[in-house]
């Protein structure tokens, strides 16, 4: 029986039970927990605030943070890695605590949407900065929560909630032809409590080929009915960009159009016994082209990818007096077609609304989820534990668990401590993506890792700290590596990699009664150390990792409407890269930025404001060979009605 039969079995079989559970136990309601919740797609996953590290970014923080875009807000977390290719978010991967940029979960209001193509394409989200009400950073493992390829931690993005009655626009514009436009609105019709908001941004860039042009579209829709709440999010987003230097040096004149669309549909009901079933549909569509203007004689033409991700899940809450324990499954299926990446199709598709293109090649994998786990507080100490039993068709079944566990051991201080497995399963583009420099590996296992973290938090008078130190045994861990000498990368499950990590953290928040000239500080340090077991390889990613980075910031009133803000990060990165002009490797040399931002409420409806990027007009490397822009200056306007 294949996989994906037998998924939708266990689906149904879930609903029903769902179902009748309802049924039994009374009115509809909504969970309420009073604990730190991070929403997974398929569960909201309890972590108590005690036991685990969860990073937040409220609506009030993003807004007094210099950026243009989430991947420059994300940028301030000290154990996430942001390597820009481009500028204002156009393309970024995202890595924390060491692992590689295919080892971070994205969700998107607690639905995964990371891209089975690549991890390249996992931060292509269908909103724009000024609909985010809230960033949750998970800061390690949560395979056991939010299934596989939450290897080293998971980021949901949070959008504003609906139905308010209110309306917002923002103008931004600056340098080298850059302009944001954003217009947004919440509303009710009857019970039926709707979001809707609209994005579209573009660039001349700054160098050669660092143009970009973007258009979104958002809208999320909640209503209570008789049989529940039913809930519906979808978004649409298209851009273009120019690619200088982004794969290959060789060719700097890149260009990339992606295409990508989100549709999610949730019912949740119950009153003691409470569970929530949801559909969703990614799809993701990119045309590549290694030659913008001119091509070579020998180039064939562009290469075209379109995936598509459709999964259903249900979850069950059952509370009881000390905490909830939960039981959830989700089915996913994963496709691809391609000019490139896959396995041969019998006969060609065309590319829709791209002439004389064709998809030659396609691959299909479905997977089944099955999740458990319970969470609860007792007095000074609270224990959350919980297992995944997975199967990804062609890769077989495994077993996935965790505990963390937190104690209050003195006056506002906290010690947590925890254990959990994780795994990440490879990318169509890690196992099938050949060019004349690069051979894929269809044999590829899937990644493994087990992770010990223990540390303190402190919470009082308006400080928050904490400290926490890891280590993680990854097993099977893929790369794309090449012998010194040699012209071809590969994509090969390289080896087993140790990484040793210290972490810390500092906030602080003026208190209203206090009389100072600074109201807010925050600080934070992460040290990773990452030793290998194989053979001498050059690695493209994941030893090319930040071995020290650290973040500090201030936020200075200048008047009782007006604030300045300062963020300061330092990068040191280990590994190496090619350089084009040398043809040799070259060492990644440590690096300081620095942005402010100028807040300044006009009225209670009305804001300005202006930030400046790269304040000292650094030069410094990202990723090796790919140009990023010096200082950049840009001024907004906001508007609440």
């Amino acid at each position: 029986m294949k996989i994906f039969h037998f998924t939708k079995i266990v689906c149904l079989s879930v609903l029903i039970m769902a179902r009748c559970l309802t049924v039994a136990a009374g009115n509809p309601d909504t969970l309420k927990i009073e604990e730190v919740v991070v929403e997974g797609q398929q569960l909201p996953g309890v972590y108590p605030d005690m036991a685990r590290v969860v990073h937040s970014f409220t609506r009030q923080t993003i807004e007094r943070l210099p950026g243009a875009s989430l991947q420059d807000i994300l940028e301030y977390v000290s154990a996430l890695d942001i390597r820009q290719r481009g500028s204002d978010g156009v393309q970024a991967d995202v890595s924390m605590r060491g692992g590689s940029f295919e080892q971070v979960l994205i969700l998107l209001n607690g639905v995964r949407i990371n891209d089975p193509q690549t991890g390249h394409h996992n931060l292509n989200i269908p909103v724009n900065v000024n609909d985010i009400e809230r960033i949750e950073i998970l800061k390690g493992p949560g395979s056991r929560i939010h299934g596989p390829n939450a290897f080293s931690g998971a980021i949901n993005i949070i959008t504003r909630e609906q139905g308010s009655g209110s309306i917002s626009a923002a103008i931004k514009a600056g340098e080298y032809g850059y302009y944001d436009l954003h217009a947004s609105g919440s509303f009710n019709l009857g019970t039926i409590e709707n979001y809707i908001s609209f994005g579209k941004g573009s660039s001349d860039g700054f160098t050669s080929n660092t143009d970009y042009d973007k258009t979104n579209l958002f809208i999320k829709t909640r209503g209570t009915t008789g049989i529940g709440i039913i809930g519906l999010q979808a978004g649409y987003l298209e851009k273009g960009f120019g690619a200088n230097n982004f794969y290959s040096s060789l060719y700097p004149d890149q260009y990339e159009k992606i295409k990508a669309s989100f549709t999610h549909v949730s019912w949740q009901a119950g009153g003691r016994l409470k569970h929530r079933h949801s559909v969703y549909h990614r799809r993701h569509r990119d045309r590549f082209e290694l030659f913008r203007y001119e091509s070579e004689p020998w180039y064939d033409g562009h290469n075209y990818h379109m995936t598509d991700v459709y999964g259903v899940n249900s979850i069950l809450t059952v509370p009881w007096s000390s905490g909830t324990f939960y039981l959830g499954t989700e089915a996913r299926a994963e496709s691809i077609l391609s000019s490139l990446l896959g396995e041969p199709l019998d006969s060609p598709l065309a590319v829709k609304n791209e002439k004389g293109a064709f998809y030659n090649y396609h691959k299909k994998r479905n997977q089944l989820n099955l999740t458990t786990g319970t969470s609860m507080t007792a007095g000074r100490f609270s224990v959350s534990a919980g297992a995944l039993l997975t199967a990804t068709e062609g890769a077989g079944w495994g077993l996935y668990g965790g505990l963390d566990v937190g104690a209050e051991i003195g006056r506002n201080v906290v010690w947590f401590s925890s254990w959990n497995r994780s795994l990440r399963i490879p990318s169509f583009t890690e196992m099938y993506y050949t060019s004349p420099v690069h051979r894929g590996n269809p044999g590829l296992t899937h990644e493994e890792s087990t992770t010990l973290e223990t540390g303190l938090k402190i919470n009082r008078n308006n400080w928050r700290w904490h400290l926490a130190m890891f280590k993680r045994n990854g097993f099977n861990i893929i790369d794309w590596v090449k012998e010194e000498e040699a012209l071809i990368w590969e994509s090969r499950n390289i080896t087993n990699l140790n990484t040793l990590g210290t972490e810390i953290s500092i906030a602080w928040q003026r208190p209203a009664n206090l009389r100072v000239p600074v109201r807010e500080l925050r600080a934070g340090y992460t040290f990773l150390d990452i030793t290998r077991q194989s053979e001498y390889y050059i690695s493209a990613y994941v030893l090319d990792y930040l071995r020290h980075k650290l973040v500090a910031g201030i936020t200075i009133p200048i008047h009782k409407k007006a604030d300045i803000t300062l963020m300061t990060t330092y990068q040191a990165r280990a590994g190496t890269f090619t350089s084009f002009t040398t043809n040799s490797e070259v060492s990644y040399d440590p690096f300081i930025l620095v942005d402010a931002l100028l807040n300044i409420s006009i009225t209670e409806a009305v804001r300005i404001s202006a930030d400046i990027s790269n304040l000292l007009n650094t030069g410094y490397v990202d990723i090796g060979n790919v140009p990023v822009p010096g200082r950049w200056i840009r001024a907004g306007i906001y508007l609440f009605m």
